[in-house]
Order: C-alpha cells, then sequence, then structure tokens
C-alpha cells in the first residue's frame, strides 16, 4: 500500500536552508569549475543553484567511480564496496596528536546512534532513532533540516534490540530512510519533504520492526525487517525509487507448504524444512542489517539472520539445513531471483545471524584475481566467498569457536563437534548468541591488505526451557536459555544460573570463558590475525566489555579509528595495531567513524551514544554514566581544540535505594508475575538490557503503573501499551514480582528485611 504525504516548510526555512549551503555551495562550484571564489556573496545565485541541483546527487556512475572523488562518503560504508575505507591521508601518524574539534551538533535523544554518517557535495545526512534524519552543513554543523517521523506507539512492545536505526541512503536527489514502525520514507534532499512513503510490514500483528539501513541496487530501495526473536517470518523487500511501488520481494524462509509458495525458490527451500515445522511461529530469517551491491555484477547481496525459535529440534523436529537461515544470498534486483547463495550455519541453533556488515573487494589469492565477498558472521568463522558464482574460496576461526572443529572447503559446510547441541544438557559454546562479532562495522584497507574487526570473545551457556512450549503471536519465543560466564543479571546473576550444573564442570576441557572486546586485524588472503589490541578496557570478565569497542572506519593515512564506550575515540596504527593517539569525545560511542575533505581540509565524524539489546548500559567508567547518553555528530580537524564537555550527572552513592513502596502480594501471585515478566517484559527490561530496570522504578511509575502498562502512559518515551496481550490482573502480577524482587535486592545490598503488607497499594 503506497501512501504520499506532503509536507510543508515555512519560506524562512527555505531562506535558512539557502544561507547555511552558501559556503559549501561555493567550494563545489569552486572544485567543479576550478574558479577563484573569493566570498560567497559574490556568488550567491551560481552557488545556490548548484548547491540545489546537487542536493543527494548520487548514481551508480558515481558509486563505480567513488575512487575518484576521495573526499566524499557516498554511502554508509562509503562505496558501493561498503569498505568504511576513506583514501584521504592528509590525518596521519605525523599530525594525528593535533586532531581535535571542528563542531558538534547535539541530538536530544538517549537512545542507541549506531549509524554512520554520509557527506555528499558538502551536505551531511545522518539518521538516528526512530528513522530520524539530520541533514547538516558538513563543514560547519549547521543544521538545514531535520526529519522525525510519527512511529505507532504499539511498535515499542516489538522491538528486540533497542530503538536504534543503523542507516540511510542518499540516491539522484532523495534520502531515503525506514522508521522503527516499517515505513520506508523518499524525503527530498534539498528540503526534506516527504516525497512518498510505503509501509513495508506485510503483518501488524506479528513482531516486526525495522532498525537497517535501505540500500540501492540499480533504481531499486531496498529494505529488510527484524523482529525474529518475536514471530517475524523474515523478507527483503524492492521499491521504486521514484514512486515507492514494490517491485518484487524475497522471502527468506518458506510458509507452510499447504498454503503454497511466494515464490520458486521457497519451494526448494521448504526441502530443508521440516513438513510439521513450527510454520506460525514465522521462523526468522530476518533481513535486519548487512546488504551490498556490484553495480558492475549487478548482484545484490543479502545478509539473512537467525532462526526462532533457536533449537531446531523443536523448530524443525526431524532435521534439516532451515534455508535460507544464516545465509548470503545474491539477488539479481530486475528480477528478484536467486542467482546464488550460501549458508554459513545449517541448521542455525544460537542465533548465529550472518546479518553482519558484507565487504566488496577485488584481491589476489594463490595467484588468481577474485572478486570476493568477506563477512565476519556472528558464528566465529570468517568468510571469504567468490561473489560472482558464490563459491566459498575460505573460512576459518577469528575467535575461538568449539561449536564446530572447521569448515569444509569442498562442501561448505561446518563440520560440528556436538558441543553445540544442549537439548539434553547445557552446554558452554564458543561464540554465544552475541557473537564472535556483531552489527558493528568492520573495515576493509586495501594499502595494508586487512580487514579490521570489533570482535569479541563471548561464549554462553545455552540450556532448554523448561515449559512446554506454546506460540503466542506477537510475543518472544526463544525456546531456549542462555547466561554468559560473567557476573549479574545477564549471567551467574540470573535466576537461570541457578539451574545449571558447576561452571568448572561445564567449562572443563573448553576453551579460555573470560568474555572481552578485541579488535583484530584480519588477513583474508593468509587467513590469520595480524594483531589485536583489547578493547575491554576496566570490564574484562564483564558483559559490557564486549560492547566497549565500536564500528571501525580505515584510511589511506594508515590509520584505524573506533570509538569507545569510554568516551575516547581511539586511533591506530593500520599496520601494527600501535595506539597513536585518542580523542575524548566526551559522549560513549558504538558507530562506525567516517572521514570526508573540504577544500584541503579533512574531517572525521562520528555518530556518538550507546544503544542496542546489551550496549545502553550506563555503567561506571563509560561516558554515558559520567555524562548522560544523549546522541550527538562530532566533527573532527587538525588543529582544533578540544570537544565540549556535557555537565557531568550526580549519581547516588547506594547501587540499589530502598524500594519506596510496601511488599504485596502472596508468593503465588508473585510466580505468576515472574513468570509473565519472563514471556513478556524480559527481551527489554533485563536489568542490562536497553529499557530501564523495572526494580528500580520511582513512586510515580510504581503508582501509574498500570496505566504505563495499559494505556500507553510512556508511548513517547518508548513503552507502547500492552492492552490486548495482558489484563489487568496480569499486569498487577508482574507489578507485584517487580516490588517483591526489588525489595529482594535491597535486602541483599544492606541485609535488612522488608515490611511485608500484603493488601497495600
Amino acid at each position: 500500500m503506497i501512501s504520499t504525504v506532503l509536507a510543508t516548510r515555512s519560506s524562512t526555512k527555505q531562506s535558512r536552508i539557502r544561507t547555511v549551503l552558501l559556503a559549501s555551495s561555493a567550494f563545489l562550484l569552486a572544485s567543479c569549475t576550478g574558479e577563484n571564489i573569493s566570498t560567497p556573496e559574490a556568488s550567491e545565485s551560481s552557488a545556490n543553484k548548484l548547491a540545489f541541483s546537487q542536493a543527494g546527487a548520487i548514481t551508480n556512475e558515481r558509486l563505480k567511480g567513488a575512487h575518484s572523488e576521495p573526499e566524499q562518503w557516498l554511502t554508509g560504508g562509503r562505496d558501493y564496496q561498503q569498505s568504511y575505507y576513506s583514501p584521504l591521508d592528509k590525518i596521519n601518524e605525523g599530525n594525528i596528536d593535533q586532531l581535535g574539534v571542528a563542531w558538534t551538533y547535539d541530538i536530544d535523544s538517549e537512545d542507541g546512534f549506531e549509524a554512520t554518517p554520509i557527506v555528499v557535495d558538502g551536505m551531511m545526512y545522518a539518521s538516528g532513532p526512530r528513522g530520524s534524519v539530520y541533514v547538516l552543513n558538513a563543514e560547519t554543523g549547521e543544521e538545514i533540516w531535520t526529519f522525525l517521523p510519527e512511529i505507532d506507539p504499539q511498535i515499542y512492545r516489538k522491538v528486540c534490540c533497542g530503538v536504534v536505526n543503523r542507516g540511510l541512503t542518499v540516491w539522484k536527489g532523495n534520502v531515503y530512510v525506514a522508521s522503527l514502525d516499517g515505513y520506508l520514507y523518499a524525503l527530498d534532499a534539498k528540503s526534506g519533504d516527504i516525497v512518498w512513503k510505503s509501509d513495508t510490514i506485510v503483518d501488524r500483528e506479528r513482531g516486526y520492526s525495522v532498525t537497517g539501513s535501505p540500500y540501492m541496487a540499480g533504481d531499486l530501495v531496498i529494505i529488510g525487517n527484524s523482529g525474529a526473536e518475536l514471530d517475524a517470518r523474515g523478507y527483503v523487500t524492492a521499491y521504486d525509487y521514484k514512486t515507492g511501488e514494490e517491485a518484487w520481494r524475497f522471502y527468506t524462509v518458506p510458509g507452510n507448504p499447504s498454503n503454497g509458495f511466494e515464490h520458486p525458490e521457497l519451494e526448494m527451500a521448504a526441502k530443508t524444512w521440516d513438513e510439521n515445522s513450527l510454520w506460525e511461529a514465522g521462523l526468522g530469517g530476518t533481513v535486519w542489517d548487512g546488504m551490498a551491491y556490484d553495480p558492475e555484477l549487478d548482484l545484490l547481496y543479502v545478509g539473512t539472520g537467525n532462526s526462532a525459535p533457536y533449537p531446531r529440534k523443536l523448530r524443525s523436529p526431524s532435521g534439516g539445513d532451515n534455508l535460507f537461515l544464516a545465509s548470503i544470498l545474491a539477488i539479481n534486483p530486475k528480477t528478484g531471483k536467486l542467482v546464488w547463495h550460501y549458508q554459513s550455519t545449517p541448521g542455525e541453533n544460537w542465533d548465529y545471524t550472518a546479518t553482519q556488515k558484507m565487504i566488496l573487494a577485488d584481491m589476489v589469492i594463490e595467484g588468481e584475481n577474485r572478486k570476493v565477498i568477506m563477512q565476519a558472521p556472528k558464528n566465529g568463522f570468517f568468510y571469504v566467498i567468490d561473489r560472482e558464482t558464490g563459491e566459498l574460496i575460505s573460512a576459518d576461526p577469528y575467535v575461538q569457536v568449539n561449536w564446530a572443529s572447521h569448515v569444509d572447503l569442498e562442501t561448505g559446510r561446518p563440520v560440528e563437534t556436538g558441543q553445540g547441541e544442549y537439548f539434553e544438557e547445557p552446554k558452554l559454546v564458543f561464540p554465544g548468541p552475541a557473537g564472535g562479532h556483531n552489527w558493528q562495522p568492520m573495515a576493509y584497507n586495501p594499502g595494508t591488505g586487512l580487514v579490521y574487526i570489533p570482535a569479541m570473545e563471548a561464549p554462553a551457556i545455552f540450556s532448554m526451557v523448561d515449559a512446554p512450549y506454546s506460540y503466542q503471536k506477537g510475543q518472544p519465543h526463544f525456546a531456549a536459555k542462555y547466561i554468559f560466564p560473567v557476573p549479574g543479571p545477564w549471567g551467574f546473576g540470573s535466576e537461570i544460573a541457578s539451574d545449571l550444573p558447576p561452571f568448572s564442570e561445564l567449562s572443563e576441557g573448553q576453551p579460555d570463558p573470560t568474555v572481552k572486546g578485541i579488535l583484530k586485524a584480519w588477513d583474508p588472503v593468509q587467513k590469520k590475525v595480524v594483531w589485536e589490541v583489547d578493547t575491554s578496557a576496566r570490564w574484562t570478565g564483564q558483559l559490557f566489555s564486549v560492547w566497549n569497542g565500536g564500528g571501525v572506519m580505515t584510511t589511506g593515512g594508515d590509520l584505524v579509528f573506533q570509538g569507545r564506550g569510554t568516551g575516547e575515540l581511539a586511533i591506530l596504527d593500520a599496520k601494527s595495531g600501535r595506539e597513536l593517539h585518542e580523542v575524548n569525545i566526551g559522549t560513549s560511542m558504538m558507530a562506525a567513524p567516517m572521514s570526508y575533505q573540504l577544500g584541503d581540509k579533512q574531517y572525521v565524524a562520528i555518530m556518538a551514544g550507546l544503544g542496542g539489546a546489551l550496549g545502553k548500559q550506563h555503567l561506571p567508567g563509560t561516558a554515558a554514566y559520567e555524562f548522560g547518553n544523549k546522541g550527538r555528530i562530532v566533527a573532527l580537524e587538525l588543529g582544533g581544540g578540544e570537544v565540549p564537555m556535557r555537565k557531568a550527572k550526580i549519581h547516588s552513592q547506594s547501587n540499589t535505594l530502598m524500594p519506596p513502596v510496601s511488599r504485596r502480594g502472596d508468593a503465588q501471585t508473585i510466580e505468576m508475575g515472574e513468570g509473565l515478566f519472563d514471556r513478556t517484559c524480559r527481551i527489554c527490561h533485563a536489568n542490562a538490557g536497553a529499557a530501564p530496570d523495572l526494580t528500580k522504578m520511582d513512586l510515580v511509575a510504581h503508582e501509574t503503573f498500570l496505566d504505563i502498562v495499559l494505556k500507553g502512559a510512556r508511548a513517547d518515551k518508548g513503552m507502547g501499551s500492552y492492552e490486548g496481550v495482558i489484563d489487568q490482573n496480569e499486569a498487577e502480577a508482574i507489578h507485584t514480582f517487580l516490588i517483591d524482587k526489588a525489595w529482594q535486592n535491597y535486602e541483599s545490598e544492606v541485609d535488612q528485611p522488608a515490611p511485608h503488607q500484603p493488601d497495600a497499594e
């Protein structure tokens, strides 16, 4: 369904846009014509004409020739190869200590910032939470226009892993962005006016949301979706860039064969599933992040996600590879037909998504020129694949792996060890569901020949859920339990841990289970780690260690840039990994940096702010804890000053305050509430997750709990109404459990019993 909405802008706003664009427009005119422009006023008419005719002017031809425009950053990864490599070298080891702030742009949101801005012809385009868009003068940081989509508040209860957005795309005068609730917008690059809006969700009663970036394939806009952990059935859809009309849709897993198939590939895929699979559960395979497009081969590459539910014994009882879970698909964008596919994790069992960013490169391997696609998915193996034919060239572990011994290059299949089979007893599995590499972009430097991976060592103990599986529409349905070998609610502090065998027994004979983050330089030809740097900071052995290191960018100045949760932007030598310098940004970072040039000045910019399923942990030691988590874009230049610091926050000396309400309810109600919380709320509110810890609610939250849960009283803060999902008695049971849990936490800290008043409000 397509609807067109016309937005209006005041004449004052348009006038300000022209003023802001003037300086960068004058530079653009000079660079294109070779003219010497002494003052912006002298060429106001011609400069504005050029700026408005050039705004967002990205085409296939321009992407193919990105090497001739090193000053631009034309896609999320800079080029069509999605390399996260800038050829610029004005900033290098010799002057890196002179890097300082050029400008900052503050964003009034405390949700996660995971996108990398695009810069084209002096204008910066950046996306933020919910699908917001910020367009700035790339020289000064002054705002040109912004876009904040109207969001259906019900979407917040369908979001698995944070209120985030991983990017936008710019094409032939339009900006394309997807909102959290699944609408794809085309915005005029000059004004921000809505050109068209398309609904990308096929069933709004299911757990669909959109957090990924659109990609261009020719003149088609491609978008996937999230929600496998709820009950989404994955697919990717192509839309005409001018009109928003649907061109084709490719489902990544089959539906019930008795209902027929939407396209021929699904009939083939269905043969890899039990005919009695849990079709009603959606099965997963969502395309929530990485894609790439090769305009020369005219092939679109799509990474698919995890299974749902996780245990294959439950999902597809008689076994099977379960295509197209955890796969790379090569699709002809003109027809929407599959050209080839490669499945990295057949019978996916552990949340081993293959949605991580993919990088296209041309390299010499064993004396032969190869066009390759590279990916470091969650399962722990680094893949090099011929991107024309789908032939597997190499697959080698880049982190510790115990679920498989190796990948057989003849068959392309991993050889499983049995250590990942947790159906009968708990198992310690390497990697865990966070993966060896999550969504944070890796980068490829053609000069060094190395791929820089923000990797993690994070095993997990998997086990089956005790209760029989029961599908509920729109609700989480993992059907497996897991904890990490760390202290706290995601680890040994979890109720799950109390049912497990001793950790010494689970870890016997297995690799070192210490959880940590590592930036690794991987040689895809020699198939080995060249250097690595521990990015855990003070959190070695804790879960936040894997999120302290953000996405990566590398440059022609032989540098690697990585933002940290501590608030420092680290700059390393690309050849050795030696840290050369760091800039205190004052805001925690997860997104990948980028670089561009205006005139003779090179800039480095990054979107800052924590977020995601586990990333929004405002722990002591993070900049988010010290200064808050409001987002901002920070641009740096040589000769710049110190980044302005925000006012430090004041924190209580105690981690656990006395709950502001009395205990109530009987053991049966508390147990009922705990079960409902686990089923409905834990996915977001699991203490260390992306939403607030509900055991620390203030008095106002307690007094308005039912209004918040059942009436959407805090929908504007991301908490939609659960009316129709749970009733009032169930909501009260959840509240009773949370109050009891809050008192348990308080008692354990202060060693003081709490009064129990069953009838108190």
